[in-house]
């Protein structure tokens, strides 16, 4: 059975509200048992679905914020404080997907905080286990034009060469693995870390070294991207962040890209409105 895996440190209010809303979409899609609604979503008077304890686990560095989720938790501090001594954080994700196989020896399907499920999500995921393992989309070829040809020793899959032919950087928003995979998990850690003593400084590393060791591996990769939403785009996330606020206990947020481009297109339009009438504010006063 697959285990669900989230990662929340830190005390952003805004990343709480993504990490509740996130679960609840899954606990919709997997079934699980009614609670009350949650004191962080504005009372207990409404009812909603969350996943079974048994199917997720919470890595975080303040468990005792999320002990009414009724989910299993995993006091990630010592995880965090070796990632944040790295100057590249993001190597923390798969760090901690490389702990959830060691520890639970189960299929594991990581979830950014940033994302919800559509229906038909828990049936994709496991049929790429079947076939292999799975990210989210596909970002771009040649990943890195300006970086410069490298050579590394790995591990578990040897010698490393970035084959700018092959190499494909996936979104990993979602990345669904076995335990099997878990050499390949730890590569990625290396690799990341050798990549960014070659001279490499991008926010993406991460999941370009967790894609390309999963091709070197010889793993078929699906992409989940359509019963799976990652509102990582800048616009994308300001609409959501925005719903997450004002909305009412178990409501559901409506998402598509034409609401984000209405979205955008108003707030774009009232800066620049704010903006033009600063301007005419400081015309007339230089004017007096």
């Amino acid at each position: 059975m697959t285990l669900y895996v989230y990662l929340c440190y830190g005390r952003s209010p805004a990343a709480e509200r993504e990490l509740r809303y996130s679960l609840e979409t899954l606990g919709a899609e997997l079934g699980g048992a009614p609670s009350l609604s949650l004191p962080h979503e504005g009372g207990g008077d409404g009812w909603r679905r969350r996943p079974r304890g048994e199917d997720v686990v919470l890595y975080t560095d303040r468990p005792e914020a999320f002990a009414d989720l009724g989910v299993a938790t995993v006091d990630a501090g010592a995880l965090v404080r070796e990632a944040r001594a790295h100057p590249y954080h993001h190597r923390l994700k798969p760090l901690v997907l490389a702990d959830a196989l060691r520890r639970f020896g189960r299929p594991c399907a990581m979830l950014d905080l940033d994302s919800f499920v559509r229906p038909g999500f828990a049936a994709c995921a496991q049929s790429a286990l079947e076939q292999g393992a799975a990210m989210n989309f596909f970002v771009r070829a040649d990943a890195y034009p300006d970086f410069p040809d490298f050579e590394t020793n790995l591990p578990h899959l040897g010698r490393y060469r970035l084959d700018r032919a092959h190499a494909r950087m996936l979104n990993s928003g979602l990345v669904v693995v076995s335990p099997k995979h878990l050499p390949l998990v730890e590569d990625a850690v290396t690799l990341i870390d050798r990549l960014w003593a070659g001279g490499l400084r991008r926010h993406d590393i991460e999941q370009f070294a967790l894609a390309e060791t999963l091709r070197l591996g010889g793993v078929h990769v699906a992409l989940i991207d359509d019963v799976f939403v990652h509102y990582c785009a800048r616009w994308a996330r300001r609409y959501m962040r925005r719903r997450l606020r004002a909305r009412r206990p178990g409501e559901r947020i409506a998402f598509s890209k034409a609401r984000v481009r209405l979205f955008k297109t108003y707030w774009t339009l009232r800066l620049a409105m704010r903006k033009a009438r600063r301007f005419i504010r400081g015309a007339k006063w230089r004017k007096t």
